[in-house]
């Protein structure tokens, strides 16, 4: 009897895993408590897409989730071999909010790492969306490994205090860093996320929140640098970006992170302690004679009247930032910055990442071998001043077109510099990246549209005003207003853009709008042969035969595109190659019309002379 009691105890340790993991198995047999993947199949086989359902993942009900979704992206379940392919990770700025994909990271390094390496296929593959912070970033990790990336950019942190499960968050969890961590975790298991959705199913309804996205995450509007939730939130911060960076390193994987950047010199502080009630009406005295000083260009009296008020409140953003902006017109750059810099870190409102995230972000890569993007730099270098503002931001933290283009190309430097890809077969410098940037007068128009409802409403006004667009004055501004008005797709809006382009003659813009329809559908081989004849015409033949060559690798029967693609070689200077696409064109369609003199030609160019 007593031997038999430790199989006893063991059969009572194993019978409730054997139990779970008979449940486990059931479920993942019936799909029941499958939780919304990263990455789902695209309608075209072979090829995989983000989930624009994904955010539901970190919620018990799904009906509670905020609307957003990563912008579509294409790419092959398969890698194929020599394939370049970089993933992006971030939040609203790394998905190029608010003109949208093709201004972002992902858009702009997808252009240029396509010029720099013509003969490797292309896929950068955003995961950024809008709301999201470092938790979602290390739960997508693992499926995005699976992808098996040449290499991960980041570009995060505006998120951490109001963004989904942040600290201050309408969507916040109530547990520490470590438990939020380990639920996400364990809701990987269908049987724990069964259990997640029948509790959401049957609690209360979700609260529904309006306003702008802004207004609906920030459930927690005043969070100073010494509070709990400050604290809470860097230690979320350093905690999953220390862990996402080890994940990568130990698969191999390179990381380049980048430094955060945010309108630093035009962006009053939107919500500042509170003067001191025994110094409240000195303050306000003395901010009034600020703001005339600096409007009737005083600078003298601006920097005196500065000085005093930060005596009175120096726990004050507003003192810090009107002191920056005195020292700035008095032509003093670099105090001026560090004003500004520590009013965006005194703001309660916590919709701008505080400097501490810089500092671990800078700390974090170099104890986890990640390179760091220093795009703050980037983007102040380029600033009038040297503190960084609306030259290149459209509000509080977003880029203009210009500053996503700064930022993407220190992640292409940067991606260069670490040698990830190999050396590039063709430089790109600045001048012909800027020159090709994707980002058409339609996604400029929406992001502007975008941008001027969102200022009419909290934190920019207390209370919502309307917003109106302006009458079109041409075509492609009644496109834009009809895609802005969810009238047309994106794709029907482009193509309306692009016949609107082809009958006025404008090249340039054809092409433009032409190539961002051939990198937003890999699969389509007439997107690719558009796109490439149209470069063709344009005199760039180096940049067409790539796209020639995928569409006649989608259709490789079609001569049409064997054409075109012969005319690119031979174009591009590559005689002995013309040659064989030609000769490939007759063993297909020996009647070809234009084939036999084309291919005459250049096999008696190529014939050594008498």
């Amino acid at each position: 009897m007593a031997r038999s009691r430790p199989l006893f105890y063991l059969i009572a340790l194993l019978l409730p895993l054997l139990v779970f993991g008979a449940v486990e198995g059931l479920l993942r047999l019936t799909g029941v408590g499958e939780r919304q993947p990263l990455f789902v199949p695209a309608a075209v086989d072979g090829y995989l897409q983000p989930n624009e359902r994904v955010i539901e993942r970190f919620f018990a009900n799904p009906a509670a989730a905020p609307r957003v979704s990563i912008d579509t992206t294409f790419f092959n379940e398969e890698k194929a071999p020599n394939t370049i392919r970089a993933v992006i990770q971030g939040g609203s700025s790394a998905a190029g909010f608010p003109y949208g994909k093709w201004a972002s990271p992902a858009g702009m390094l997808q252009q240029r790492l396509e010029r720099a390496f013509p003969g490797r296929p292309v896929e950068v593959i955003s995961t950024a969306m809008s709301a999201v912070n470092s938790y979602a970033l290390l739960d997508f990790a693992d499926e995005i490994i699976d992808i098996d990336p040449d290499v991960v950019l980041i570009y995060a942190g505006h998120n951490e205090f109001l963004g989904v499960l942040g600290a201050g968050s309408a969507y916040a969890s109530s547990l520490s860093p470590g438990l939020t961590r380990a639920t996400l975790a364990l809701r990987r298991s269908h049987l724990v996320e069964a259990g997640f959705r029948l509790y959401g199913a049957l609690g209360p309804a979700p609260e529904q929140r309006t306003g702008t996205l802004m207004a609906r995450v920030a459930k927690e509007r005043r969070i100073p640098s010494d509070s709990p939730l400050f604290l809470t939130a860097v230690e979320q911060f350093e905690g999953n970006i220390q862990r996402l960076l080890k994940r990568y390193r130990e698969h191999g994987i390179p990381v380049l992170i980048g430094t955060l950047a945010s309108n630093e010199k035009d962006q009053t502080p939107f919500l500042p302690a509170p003067p001191p009630a025994d110094a409240a009406a000195d303050w306000s005295r003395s901010q009034a004679q600020a703001l005339a000083a600096l409007d009737n260009g005083d600078t003298n009296q601006a920097l005196i009247a500065g000085e005093r008020l930060i005596e009175l409140a120096p726990e004050n953003a507003e003192s810090w930032f009107l002191r920056g902006r005195a020292r700035l017109a008095a032509g003093d750059e670099e105090p001026a910055r560090v004003d500004f810099l520590h009013a965006k870190d005194l703001d309660h409102l916590r919709f701008r990442a505080p400097e501490l995230f810089n500092q671990i972000i800078r700390e974090t890569a170099r104890t986890d071998d990640a390179r760091v993007v220093d795009v703050q730099t980037a983007m102040a270098a380029q600033s009038p001043g040297g503190s960084i503002g609306q030259e290149l931001m459209v509000e509080h933290l977003h880029p203009n077109v210009e500053g996503y283009f700064i930022m993407a190309d220190a992640m292409y430097q940067g991606l260069i510099a670490a040698d990830v890809l190999g050396p590039p077969e063709r430089a790109v410098d600045a001048t012909l990246a800027r020159a090709e940037i994707p980002v058409t007068a339609i996604d400029r128009l929406a992001g502007e549209y975008r941008v001027g409802r969102l200022k009419l409403d909290w934190p920019f006004k207390e209370v919502k005003e309307p917003f109106e667009l302006p009458q079109p004055t041409d075509e492609i501004e009644r496109i834009a207003q009809a895609w802005f008005n969810g009238q047309l797709t994106w794709n029907a809006a482009m193509n309306q853009a692009l016949d609107s382009y082809q009958r006025d003659g404008d090249l340039d813009e054809s092409v433009r709008v032409a190539w961002n329809l051939s990198a937003a559908f890999p699969f389509e081989p007439d997107q690719a042969y558009l796109a490439g004849t149209l470069m063709l015409r344009a005199g760039d033949p180096q940049r067409a035969l790539s796209l020639l060559y995928r569409a006649v690798r989608l259709q490789p029967r079609n001569t049409r595109f064997m054409m075109s693609l012969a005319q690119g070689f031979y174009q591009a200077g590559r005689t002995a190659e013309s040659i064989q696409v030609l000769e490939r064109v007759l063993a297909l369609e020996p009647a070809h019309p234009r084939a036999p003199v084309f291919l005459e030609r250049l096999q008696q160019e190529l014939a050594p002379g008498d």
